[in-house]
């Protein structure tokens, strides 16, 4: 999945250079992701690439705590939510929504991304782990679908819509406003479900 991650610094898309230092089971456990337009550097460590630049993670254990919906029905909801039904496809899972990456992955044949996973959540060949603060470090409408909890940043579920395709989903905390370029398509107490809305194409007129 390193194919899909960029710097999260603001300049033009490159692809990060991988420097590998374990390997495990094609899992990569340790190793150092550089930009080569910035020279910024991500670490991997025990499986997790950390994209925060040193700031501090909020932990959320509370809104993880008061959830309503048990872990066994994430999978479900995500894969309903976001419309999870194109094998191969790509799936961001945040926080409390992580639980469900390897159910997810083995019940939709899908790829998962957890960012900002509980601990309990392990990288496999099917998903992998990053870390954040407020940018997605993905290229951009190159995820399927999104699904963000409650204590993520405004700009972390604003930054969600660029990430995802035109007509792809995201799934974020009444907590925060849809961000703009969505349609809501439903909503409850917690979650709102909203489409990116397709690129506009200025229609040419042919000359005669």
């Amino acid at each position: 999945m390193i194919d899909l991650l960029r710097c999260i610094n603001a300049h033009e898309d490159a692809w990060l250079v991988a420097s590998f230092r374990e390997v495990t089971n094609r899992i990569v456990v340790e190793g150092t992701l550089g930009c080569p337009v910035c020279s910024a550097e991500y670490q991997i460590k025990n499986g997790v690439v950390d994209f925060t630049g040193g700031e501090r993670i909020t932990e959320g254990d509370e809104e993880r705590a008061a959830a309503t919906h048990r872990r066994e029905e994430l999978a479900t909801r995500a894969g309903a939510y976001l419309d999870a039904t194109q094998p191969g496809t790509t799936i961001v899972l945040g926080g409390l929504w992580a639980y469900a990456a390897h159910d997810l992955a083995e019940m939709a044949d899908v790829r998962v991304i957890a960012v900002n996973a509980p601990t309990e959540v392990k990288e496999s060949e099917r998903v992998g782990l990053i870390l954040v603060d407020r940018a997605i470090p993905l290229a951009a409408n190159s995820a399927h679908g999104v699904a963000l909890d409650a204590w993520f940043r405004r700009a972390t579920v604003g930054d969600a819509i660029r990430i995802t395709r035109p007509g792809g989903r995201v799934v974020g905390p009444t907590l925060h406003a849809p961000p703009e370029g969505s349609v809501v398509l439903a909503h409850d107490e917690q979650y709102w479900v909203a489409e990116k809305t397709p690129e506009m194409v200025p229609l040419r007129r042919s000359s005669s």
